[in-house]
């Protein structure tokens, strides 16, 4: 450190600060699992802007008579799914003196107020927290069909039914059930099944052992029978920034489906820059993306109970 700060002129201050921070500020950033990329599928974005267009879907085939012509059909146009790129960044500035004065610190990537290191962790922070409130929102929002992503009553492009993916209740045995039953219920615009089944269980971390009793146990959960537990081997995904005052939301996914999704238009990048009539320096992070659903489709939650 000694021959590093012997080495430290007001010219390459930048030089030589830059790349230690930028190493810093990522190895931060990915020090643990992101986990909501083991939900939403994450993909880049080609513009600003990108839809989803949701298209119709042909109903079930009709017998037919031999000779006679082809039963025609035709699908409607539904609704669009948009996503739109949104900037976040944050910054910090160096001084010549803090340099000077604390070097070690500040190499370490610590310097004022945690420097690198909090940006990094800030980032995933914040990617972790905009893509949950899509489920924490979830609830009341307003889709691209006029419906919250968990509701009752999803249109149908092409059928006068509708369809639902909302749960009421606390996770207990039963109402996982009455949810997996639910999603093997869910239908395209045309009303036909879709073979949907959920592969995945994420709760938030207040929910976390009742998930792991529920799928986990030989024996069915919360009875005093010795019925064998039916429930199938769904992975149990804690997501800690589900928590909520009031709600303890917990929903299945089939993961094999796009329904969730993390779009990136510009990945994280850190940089800096010399501020203009001083001796010191900023530093900065920034990205683009947005996060949201395209579809409601293999999906299905509920609040849970109040705390």
């Amino acid at each position: 450190m000694a021959t590093t700060a012997a080495m430290m002129t007001r010219e390459n201050f930048a030089e030589l600060l830059t790349p230690i921070h930028k190493k810093i500020f990522f190895d931060s950033y990915n020090e643990k699992p992101l986990i909501y990329k083991s939900i939403f599928k994450t993909d880049t974005m080609n513009a600003k802007e990108q839809t989803y267009p949701h298209l119709g879907a042909f109903g079930l085939w009709k017998e037919n008579e031999e000779g006679s012509k082809f039963n025609h059909d035709k699908f409607d146009e539904g609704e669009k799914a948009s996503f739109k790129a949104k900037r976040f960044d944050k910054a910090y500035e160096l001084t010549w003196e803090l340099v000077q004065d604390d070097l070690y610190n500040v190499m370490k990537g610590i310097g004022n107020g945690g420097s690198a290191k909090g940006l990094g962790r800030g980032l995933r922070a914040t990617e972790e927290e905009e893509a949950a409130k899509v489920i924490k929102n979830g609830f009341e929002n307003v889709g691209y069909d006029g419906k919250a992503l968990f509701a009752t009553d999803h249109p149908l492009a092409n059928s006068a039914s509708e369809c639902s993916n909302l749960i009421e209740g606390a996770l207990t045995d039963e109402t996982l059930k009455a949810a997996l039953t639910l999603m093997r219920l869910q239908k395209d615009e045309a009303g036909i099944l879709i073979q949907s089944s959920a592969t995945q269980l994420v709760v938030c971390p207040e929910l976390e052992f009742t998930a792991k009793a529920i799928v986990n146990s030989i024996l069915q959960s919360g009875t005093n029978n010795n019925d064998v537990n039916t429930v199938p081997n769904l992975t149990v995904r804690v997501w800690d920034n589900l928590s909520d005052e009031t709600n303890k939301i917990w929903f299945i996914q089939d993961t094999s489906m796009d329904n969730l999704l993390f779009l990136r238009r510009e990945n994280p990048i850190f940089g800096s820059e010399k501020i203009q009539d001083q001796m010191d320096y900023r530093m900065y992070g920034y990205t683009r993306f947005d996060v949201g659903y395209c579809d409601w489709r293999g999906l299905v939650g509920s609040k849970g109970i109040a705390i």
